[in-house]
């Protein structure tokens, strides 16, 4: 019988921990999303992993250490804003890195947008007959509009027509983004450009559409 033995002695913590939300998009619509983690150790067998700034653990008092995985789903708490997550990772003899984050923005919001005008409600292609103009403003803040012939008035956005500026229209699309909420923008809408828009004479239903920071288009 040997009267020896190997120990080893093992002090070093997992090395290169980093972590990224929903492939780092700044924005969120949703609470659900993906967390993906990453080391430097190549070989993570016995590793777990803590995580919290979630819906289940808001702190770390209140996260418990589950299986090393590289992705996996989490939900965020409750209520828009700025939401931080943190991850820790300790390898299979208990030696842990120091806590890597993340942050993402939740926006659940659907802009709401309000529409004063036309200020006429017949127009022609005839010079001085021609233009009606309208001025709308959103609830909050957006990066992007176009003013749409549509369908009908419950119609979304993609399946509106933006009506052309090529003849005289004014704003009737923007996308330079840092649109402020209640900020009024007044659009002129030519007649030749509305009948390039929807070809014929009639009633047209024309809607004004904006899409805030996290992708969102108002709808009603």
């Amino acid at each position: 019988m040997a009267s020896y033995f190997n120990l080893t002695l093992d002090t070093t913590a997992p090395s290169g921990l980093s972590i990224t939300l929903n492939d780092s998009d700044i924005y969120t619509t949703t609470t659900a999303v993906t967390l993906a983690v990453s080391l430097s150790d190549e070989d993570t067998n016995g590793y777990q992993m803590k995580v919290w700034g979630t819906a289940d653990a808001a702190e770390e008092t209140n996260a418990t250490w589950e299986t090393y995985r590289e992705s996996s789903s989490i939900t965020l708490p409750a209520g828009d804003g700025l939401k931080t997550v943190y991850v820790k990772v300790r390898d299979a003899v208990g030696n842990e890195t120091t806590a890597a984050s993340d942050t993402i923005t939740l926006d659940t919001s659907v802009p709401t947008v309000s529409v004063t005008g036309p200020d006429k409600s017949v127009i022609s292609e005839v010079k001085g007959f021609n233009t009606a103009i309208i001025n709308f403003m959103s609830d909050v803040a957006f990066e992007e509009y176009k003013v749409c012939v549509v369908a009908s008035s419950s119609a979304t956005q993609a399946d509106g027509t933006v009506i052309p500026t090529t003849s005289g229209s004014t704003n009737t699309s923007g996308s330079e983004g840092g649109y402020e909420a209640d900020t009024n923008i007044q659009v002129t809408i030519n007649g030749t450009d509305l009948e390039t828009a929807s070809s014929g004479d009639g009633v047209k239903i024309v809607k004004v559409f904006v899409r805030n920071a996290a992708g969102t288009w108002s709808v009603a």
